[in-house]
């Protein structure tokens, strides 16, 4: 039986829940976005910076660990058809499903199409890709890269669960942890910035994206690493208060030479090793310090949180098309900036959870559609023992 991971599951419910208020405040961002207001608030403008920094690269590390769980002892054959029915499935059903609302509002918003969504539907899937078209994944890009990258990794997520694997990586952990050198992984990220940003475009579009490729890539093998060392584990539980002063100070200095002051900085050639350097620095000390606490604070499984590690994939592929809604209404009614993005958090929370209770959890043949198995039963996961050797378990050990 695999062992759960409490601060796993905690890091997962945070991360995507992080989405909500991501995604709630881009029409007041001063960013472009889907819906924008003419308004912005700078403050949260300068909140989501701080978080774009390092909150889809938690995500990717953590998947990573995630796919190490979710392999398991199985073949990789059955495998990868496991990764088709969590991850293809859903995004091809939101991309007919989920997604053409946002488009629809999108397009009626900024006066590209007029009429109801009947009838604009004939049209939903004409004119090639977004932005020029109407067919997109939108925000579900990130299911494609995981799966894409996952086939792609697979070969070494086989090794690091063999007994070699394994022990390899318990080693290189255990190294890794005794000398500092997990501050290393900041230097494919930062090579990445350097080198293949400049050559990259269609961001969040895989083709061209080779920037978003190789960083993320790089980061699902951190996850599972990270989480396939006891020793690592430890020693970033133990350096968390160093990881977040590194991270705070990289952020300071990354906001006063290159962001402070504009929307969207430009940064020069002749700027740009540093500025690549600082960010990967920030992105991981960030990571370290998250993870660092979470090992510390985040064992404990209070009885929503099994809940909750259910809910959230349903949640992800939900949430943004309820707030596009909510956010095209508030707008066309004039509510301020401050009231919209508060009551865009709550309305878009709220309606997540009713469609989600209502139309997701219960219907067994809905239930797939959103990555989750068919049958659900209201039964309490099995909860691991409580000594520390259950916390620090790696997650791939064959102590399962």
């Amino acid at each position: 039986m695999t062992t759960r991971r409490a601060d796993l599951d905690w890091l997962r419910v945070i991360a995507f829940g992080l989405l909500i208020l991501y995604h709630a405040g881009m029409a007041w961002s001063g960013w472009s976005w889907h819906v924008t207001s003419p308004a912005s608030i700078d403050w949260l403008r300068e909140a989501m910076r701080f978080l774009n920094r390092w909150r889809m690269p938690l995500l990717f590390l953590v998947s990573g660990a995630a796919i190490m769980l979710a392999l398991g002892d199985r073949t990789s054959g059955g495998f990868v058809v496991d990764r088709l029915k969590r991850l293809l499935l859903p995004l091809a059903f939101g991309m007919l499903v989920i997604v053409p609302p946002q488009v629809y509002l999108e397009r009626l918003y900024r006066g590209q199409f007029t009429g109801s969504f009947l009838d604009w539907l004939p049209q939903t899937f004409s004119g090639g890709a977004y932005p020029n078209g109407n067919l997109s994944w939108h925000h579900l890009w990130f299911l494609a890269y995981v799966l894409v990258l996952t086939l792609v990794l697979l070969p070494v997520f086989l090794w690091a669960r063999s007994p070699r694997g394994r022990d390899t990586v318990e080693r290189a952990g255990r190294t890794a942890a005794r000398f500092g050198l997990q501050w290393l992984m900041v230097l494919p990220l930062a090579a990445s910035i350097l080198w293949l940003a400049p050559v990259s475009h269609n961001v969040n579009g895989l083709v061209g994206d080779w920037n978003g490729l190789v960083s993320y890539g790089a980061l699902l093998l951190y996850g599972a690493f990270i989480f396939g060392s006891t020793d690592l584990l430890n020693a970033l539980r133990r350096q968390r208060l160093l990881s977040l002063a590194v991270g705070i100070a990289a952020y300071t200095v990354l906001y006063v030479g290159f962001f402070q002051g504009t929307v969207r900085p430009v940064i020069s050639p002749e700027a740009r090793p540093g500025f690549a350097l600082l960010s990967a620095i920030n992105t991981m000390a960030w990571l370290f310090a998250i993870l660092g606490f979470a090992h510390r604070y985040l064992t404990a499984r209070p009885a929503f949180l099994a809940e909750a590690t259910e809910a959230v994939y349903p949640f992800y592929i939900l949430h943004q098309t309820v707030t596009v809604i909510v956010v095209y209404w508030l707008l066309t009614l004039g509510v301020p900036p401050l009231a919209g993005f508060f009551a865009a958090v709550v309305a878009t929370f709220v309606g997540t959870w009713a469609i989600y209770a209502g139309l997701v959890r219960p219907w067994r043949w809905v239930r797939p559609l959103f990555g989750l198995k068919s049958a659900y039963s209201r039964s309490k996961r099995p909860v691991p023992p409580t000594n520390s050797r259950s916390r620090t378990m790696p997650i791939f050990s064959s102590k399962r």
